[in-house]
Parts: structure tokens; sequence; C-alpha cells
């Protein structure tokens, strides 16, 4: 993993020692470490790595609000403190586009962790000993629950990843995306969790030796929890669990500029448009995650 510069905004102490002190754990992930104490000293930095925000640097100003408009504006992971229960202000967090929420005071340990995922997100622990696991039994177990989801009678753990996966693209294949679409929009619905899609296509076909580059360039942005697919020729579908409308709005900018960068011709050598579309459940007007999907499927705006 590349290393990244790791940006603090903050007028405490004890929470830039803390910033410091975690980003000297991980020297693998971070580079640098750069302290300010006012947003405007920070946002005129331009950071495009990892940056933590506390909101007292940002009294009277709200921390998500900020967030929100930082984030149009820079390429960056964001992490926000709060005084609250971190696991609550979480779900906040990433509805503003941000990649989650720590408490003060700062949990060194807990932010190397955050500070040394791709994602930003909490790595597993490695110190806690495993119970003792019969191999043979759990894959056979596992392989014949997965095969009952996806209708088939017998599924290793192999064939199960083969049969999950576009192979011309390394995405998930779209039967699975789309059962994990109904998963989702169930507990968005039950829980009022927000839902978002994300759809980008072009009027033309693409050439098989760029699909590569396009899963990747949408794959940049996503975090372990969305689900990425193609849904046909010229289309990609993105699902963004606890992702609000700000929250896909800026996904999709992300991608669309990074698309844009690639310069892929069309079969005929032509340039290619990329097309943008978005949507977000819970809404009362929608009866179905098959609904919900066809609003991004229909008469997408251009980027």
């Amino acid at each position: 993993m590349p290393q990244r510069s790791l940006t603090v905004l903050t007028t405490d102490a004890d929470v830039r020692t803390a910033c410091e002190a975690a980003a000297g754990a991980v020297p693998q992930a971070v580079s640098t470490v750069q302290i300010f104490e006012t947003a405007e000293a920070l946002e005129s930095a331009h950071p495009d790595g990892l940056v933590v925000v506390d909101p007292r640097a940002l009294v009277p100003h709200s921390i998500h609000e900020w967030s929100l408009g930082f984030l149009r504006e820079h390429r960056a992971l964001v992490f926000l403190l709060t005084h609250g229960d971190a696991d609550d202000a979480e779900g906040l967090a990433r509805f503003v586009g941000a990649q989650g929420a720590l408490s003060i005071p700062v949990d060194q340990a807990a932010l190397a962790d955050r500070l040394a995922s791709p994602f930003g997100v909490s790595l597993p622990s490695q110190g806690r000993a495993l119970p003792e696991i019969d191999e043979a039994a759990l894959e056979k177990n596992l392989g014949a629950k997965l095969g009952a989801i996806l209708g088939e009678e017998e599924v290793g753990g192999e064939e199960f990843a083969q049969s999950i996966t576009d192979r011309e693209t390394g995405l998930f294949a779209f039967d699975y995306w789309e059962h994990r679409l109904e998963e989702e929009f169930k507990r968005s619905n039950r829980f009022r969790f927000p839902l978002g899609i994300a759809a980008f296509c072009v009027e033309g076909t693409l050439a098989e030796d760029c699909l590569l580059d396009v899963a990747s360039v949408i794959l940049l942005d996503t975090r372990d929890v969305d689900v990425v697919t193609r849904f046909d020729h010229r289309t990609f579908l993105a699902l963004l669990p606890h992702t609000g409308p700000e929250g896909v709005s800026l996904f999709a900018e992300r991608v669309c500029e990074g698309l844009a960068e690639l310069g892929i011709q069309d079969a005929g050598g032509q340039g290619v448009e990329w097309m943008t579309s978005t949507t977000v459940s819970p809404d009362a007007t929608v009866g179905s995650a098959r609904e919900l999907l066809s609003r991004v499927l229909v008469d997408p705006s251009r980027a």
C-alpha cells in the first residue's frame, strides 16, 4: 500500500500528540504529518491523503456541513472526531462522505488501525486467539448455505467465488449484486439507513481491453461494504450502503472525473462520454428494490 500524508485539524495538544503517535506506529502507511489550527489553513494546503478533523476547531460551524463542502473539493479520506459514542457517530459521518468517526480522547491504536487500512476502515484484530475450527465441516456447511442463496444444489468455496465474479472485470456478477440490493433495500427501509446507487454508462460499446481499467477507477473510491457490478456492455453499477444523497453524488463525481481521465475510446475508435445517475433509499415513493434500480437505469444525466 502506498504511503499517504496525514493532515490534522485541531487546537488541542492531546489530539495532536495522539495523531502523531498513531502515524508513527504505521510508517508504512503514513508519510508525513501536518497540523493546522484553522479550517482555512487546512483547505489552502489542499490535502489529498488522510485527514482527521476535531470539531472544536470548527466552532461555531457544524463539522458535518463543513465535511460536505470540503469533500466536494478535495480527494481525501476524512475521519471526524466526536465527544459522543463513536459507533453512534459512524453512520452520520459516512452519510456526509467521511470514512468514519473516532472518539475524543483519541485512541492511538484505533486511529493507527484506520490509517493503515487502504479504505480507512477498522482492521481485524491480530491479537485474539481463535478457537479450533473443523475446516472440512465449515466449508461443507458454508458451501451449502451459499448454494441455497444462489439457487444452486452444491457450491464449494472456490466455485462460489467464481460464480459471483465477472471474469472480464473482476467485479461482482449482476445476479449476486441484485441479491445484495434486495437485502440492503429491506435493511434500509426497516432501520431507515440510507442506501445509495450510482450508475455509470456510455452510449457506445466499450472495448474488452479497457474493462479492467474502468473497474479499477470505480473501485478506487469504494469501501469494503460497497458492491460494484457490470450491468450490461455499457453500464456499471455501485451499491453504497449507509450513504446518503450527498455522499452518493460525491462518489459519482469522483468516479466520473477518474473515468474521464482514462481517455477511453469505444469499439469504433471514438472517445466515449460517460453519463451518471444516482438514487437513494429509503423513499416513500419506491416500493421495491427493482423499482429503486430502475431509477438509475432510465435517462441518466450527462456527467
